[in-house]
């Protein structure tokens, strides 16, 4: 039997990796499945990955995030303990999951299409000038806004919601001098919700926060579980997101064939995001703590032991994708790629997700198809793709 520390090491503070971070790991995976970190056990395998999310023997390690965070005692805090990342398994999480899935499940967001393609629209006419900040004036915007049209606000919060989810969602930085700024993000955001819910409670309508009310109403959740789920969507539903709308915006807007056809056929656009999803996620890697002693691949994962299942590296296998560094629209999409994680984990609201990226860029492609990218701030951390500028020129315009 192989020890955790006999296992390859590999280094994250390479500069190679921040030059892209997929293809870096796609090589370190030729050479070894799964590897060490200063961060704990890495994961570079397509099926070890898949396996691994779905595995019982490992859960969500966000308890231990909250711990090394050293949140103080505070409504953050208490939060964190009480939110469904901290629940691992059993009846709580799937009550839990149960309800939400009922209100923003694919068919749900299938009907959410409508008012989500309006948002955008929305913010596509507020783009004035021949050049702009996509991340900071479009992408930031778009799934905030959408949360916005959930809790009957308007647009104009759309800035504070987008500010606050990326604020709160630092933490995964696992950076504790962030602490402060994040407690304090939380404070806003639980006096925010407070608020909307009080007005949407003397003016219910069928809107995503009504239906969650009623939800609270009928028993299948709790006063407090209903005010923790309007902050959750704040923090679960845009920021990530919004770096994956930049990220796609990014990569195929720098292939005008590729661009230029979504406009002219915004049928194009869902498959082209997936194979951008795919080619250059925001979630590089996600972690699970082993809940028990564990096995990899003939390697002992001790109790406790933090695990990470490297999309970046899985996405560019190539026995499971052909030519995995090319990017291929047709692709087909069986195996789908793994950014929302997989079984009592995965990402709740990756079918919203999905439409957001899509309607951001059909209709970016269709106004704009000569967009071009002039500069852009990118950072690969080992868990995420960040980019915090998005600096495009649009060139000629297409009518509204």
């Amino acid at each position: 039997m192989t020890h955790t520390f006999d296992l390859p090491f590999i280094d994250y503070s390479d500069p190679a990796y921040q030059n892209e971070p997929s293809v870096w790991l796609a090589d370190k995976a030729r050479q070894f499945r799964l590897a060490q970190s200063e961060r704990g056990i890495e994961i570079l395998d397509f099926q070890m990955c898949r396996n691994f999310l779905m595995d019982r023997a490992f859960g969500t390690d966000h308890a231990n995030l909250v711990e090394k965070m050293g949140l103080p005692p505070s409504r953050a805090l208490d939060y964190k303990r009480r939110m469904l990342l901290t629940q691992n398994r059993g009846d709580t999480r799937k009550r839990i999951r149960n309800t939400l899935s009922r209100l923003i499940g694919p068919g749900e967001a299938a009907d959410m299409r409508g008012e989500i393609a309006h948002v955008v629209s929305q913010l596509i006419d507020g783009i004035v000038g021949k050049s702009a900040d996509l991340k900071i004036d479009f992408a930031d915007l778009v799934p905030a806004g959408v949360y916005c049209t959930w809790v009957d606000a308007p647009l104009s919060d759309a800035r504070f919601v987008a500010d606050s989810s990326e604020t709160v969602l630092a933490i995964f930085r696992r950076d504790p001098s962030l602490t402060a700024s994040i407690v304090a993000a939380y404070d806003r955001l639980f006096d925010y919700a407070k608020v909307q819910l009080a007005k949407r409670r003397v003016n219910m309508g069928d809107d995503f926060l009504s239906r969650l009310i009623r939800a609270q109403e009928v028993g299948d959740i709790s006063e407090a579980e209903l005010e923790d789920f309007a902050v959750m969507l704040i923090e679960a539903s845009t920021d990530n997101t919004a770096h994956q709308i930049a990220s796609v915006i990014d990569r195929l807007s720098a292939m005008p064939d590729v661009w230029q056809a979504i406009g002219k056929d915004a049928s194009l656009a869902g498959l082209a995001v997936r194979e951008s999803m795919r080619m250059w996620p925001r979630s590089i890697s996600t972690s699970r703590v082993a809940l028990v002693d564990a096995e990899l691949d003939g390697v002992t994962i001790p109790a406790g032991t933090t695990v990470f299942a490297s999309f970046g590296a899985a996405h560019r296998q190539p026995d499971i994708f052909e030519d995995p560094h090319r990017f291929n629209a047709s692709r087909p999409q069986i195996p789908p790629h793994m950014n929302f994680g997989g079984g009592v984990f995965s990402c709740l609201g990756q079918f919203v997700a999905n439409i957001e990226v899509e309607e951001a860029v059909s209709q970016l492609a269709i106004r704009f198809p000569n967009l071009t990218v002039e500069s852009a701030d990118r950072e690969y951390t080992p868990m995420f793709q960040i980019i915090s500028k998005l600096n495009v020129s649009f060139g000629e315009r297409s009518p509204a």
